[in-house]
């Protein structure tokens, strides 16, 4: 989630007040170019939204959203997940120029195929299309004590 374009726009939306959801379409890209396949988002897209703008959100909370790159007529379903991790390859640094002739560096995406148990990676590998509820708090509250003690002496 902290690569995501996506998601940091959403959560700017969010901590203006507005609230957001963040859509992703994923897709390989092996054999397709670059086209990306929006059929199964299209097809799917208000089932997704309609029950999660109808949700009560708590402050600082916005929905995080990925539809598989597959026919819409083979979705399985919708499932709500914890986020996944993608593996970055720090070894392969993508070199490129963006159009004001400056220099950017990428990461490559692993090619790791472990996606953990019960994530978005998951489900979206199984034929899901997946939500998950995020906040951008990224405090990690049960070792807050822990942190704390360690300078109490």
């Amino acid at each position: 989630m902290t690569y995501s374009g996506t998601v940091a726009a959403a959560m700017e939306g969010t901590i203006s007040g507005i609230r957001s959801i963040a859509l992703s379409q994923v897709y390989a890209r092996s054999g397709m170019g670059d086209d990306v396949p929006f059929a199964a988002a299209e097809a799917w897209g208000e089932k997704v939204l309609r029950p999660l703008i109808a949700l009560p959100v708590t402050p600082r909370m916005l929905f995080n959203v990925n539809f598989p790159a597959i026919d819409p007529d083979a979705i399985k379903g919708i499932r709500v997940v914890r986020q996944g991790f993608h593996d970055v390859d720090r070894t392969k640094i993508v070199e490129g120029t963006d159009p004001r002739g400056y220099r950017y560096y990428w990461f490559s995406l692993g090619s790791s195929d472990a996606v953990p148990e019960g994530s978005d990676l998951a489900a979206i590998a199984e034929g899901y299309i997946t939500v998950t509820p995020l906040h951008y708090d990224l405090t990690q509250d049960n070792a807050m004590a822990v942190t704390a003690a360690a300078f109490s002496a």
